[in-house]
């Protein structure tokens, strides 16, 4: 069985979804899942090595420049199966998809899972459009993998009814599987006196609101909205400050420009990430009302309840809006002008996003959805 990759480079994100996802279910599972990844050419050989770190058994190949010439690729995976023979494939993303379903098709492959991360054409259409080559044949490419896929995963339920809409998607052979904590995380809980020496460190004091964003600057994290609500609500709480682990300037914030002394900006390494976010009372998930969004599972969700924090969340934002109503694990935040009343997160409080972290969150509590995807992919090997 292979899980097949086109065009991800080796980020947090691929190795929360992708190589920690095959190591699980070949480890849980006795399964015999192999990464192939087709990588940009452009810093190959230090993104096959980070790729081999991570799952050593990776094969890892050069796929062709340029995102127009998607196609040829299929050129390399043929070879690559006239060596390893027939084989399943679950795929990440439409392109990958796509090629799996050429295989199905020329080369004996009987099974296709389609791992699908979110509404593509959506998201080329939101936020692609300018960087991205191809977009205008994007919305055949994810009807085609939707349709002629054996199952299929979506992180949410959001995503489901997206297919449904969408492209009139009316089976039921899928499994949602959200973005879920990495297995090397650190699943317990620090002290009470542990928060308080790192908040002692990080220059914040007992009375300190500490408000955290962790991520990206891509455009659908909408750093811009979120730096607009940090700023109306500092200037309504003095006692409120904000950590940015994001790789961005400071100096584009407005925020920042305002109030300089209430802000610190740290880009840490993966594994230190809980350490900080622990530090924190809420963590930030506020997103523009786009089609992307509505569907997402935003990955630091869960990081976030895993190390305490309440979620400060827009409204449809995945399931994960409703989760928060639901669970009581923070604001959904409407109006940037209101004041929400934030008050520092009692320890016991922590404690329960933890544990609410810990029941919805980890891969195991999705193993019945992964049993169900590796069913499917060895139904081909039985079918030889």
């Amino acid at each position: 069985m292979i899980y097949l990759t086109y065009n991800d480079q080796p980020t947090g994100v691929y190795f929360s979804q992708v190589t920690d996802v095959c190591n699980f279910v070949n480890r849980k599972f006795n399964a015999d899942i192999r990464l192939v990844a087709l990588i940009s050419v452009r810093n190959f050989s230090a993104n096959k090595k980070s790729i081999k770190q991570h799952f050593s058994g990776a094969i890892v190949l050069p796929m062709f420049p340029k995102q127009k010439n998607w196609k040829k690729n299929k050129l390399i995976l043929k070879l690559l199966f006239l060596f390893i023979g027939k084989q399943s494939i679950w795929c990440r993303g439409v392109f990958a998809g796509n090629l799996a379903l050429n295989l199905k098709k020329r080369m004996g492959v009987k099974k296709i899972v389609f791992d699908g991360r979110g509404a593509y054409k959506a998201e080329y259409n939101e936020y692609l459009s300018k960087i991205v080559e191809g977009k205008n044949e994007i919305a055949e490419l994810e009807n085609n993998v939707i349709h002629h896929s054996d199952c299929r995963i979506a992180v949410s339920e959001k995503l489901v009814e997206y297919w449904r809409n969408e492209y009139d998607y009316k089976m039921d052979s899928h499994v949602v599987i959200p973005c879920t904590l990495n297995n090397d995380v650190e699943f317990f809980f620090p002290s009470k006196e542990v928060i308080i020496e790192i908040r002692k460190e990080l220059g914040f004091d007992d009375k300190d609101i500490v408000f955290v964003y962790s991520g990206s600057s891509a455009d659908w994290q909408s750093l811009v909205i979120v730096d607009d609500f940090i700023f109306m609500q500092m200037q309504m709480n003095a006692t409120i400050k904000f950590m940015l682990l994001a790789n961005t300037k400071l100096e584009h914030l407005k925020t920042y420009k305002q109030f300089p002394e209430r802000i610190i900006q740290k880009w840490v390494k993966a594994h230190e990430v809980g350490d900080y976010l622990s530090a924190a009372d809420y963590g930030i998930v506020i997103r523009e009302n786009s089609i992307t969004n509505q569907v997402a599972s935003p990955t630091k969700f869960a990081e976030y309840l895993n190390a305490g924090l309440s979620v400060l969340i827009s409204e449809n934002i995945g399931d994960f809006s409703s989760f928060t109503k639901q669970n009581n694990c923070g604001h959904i935040i409407s109006d940037f002008s209101s004041d929400y009343n934030f008050t520092k997160l009692p320890y016991s409080e922590k404690v329960k996003n933890f544990n609410l972290a810990q029941k919805y969150f980890t891969k195991d509590v999705f193993s019945s959805g992964y049993e169900t995807i590796l069913n499917v992919l060895k139904e081909e090997v039985s079918d030889d």
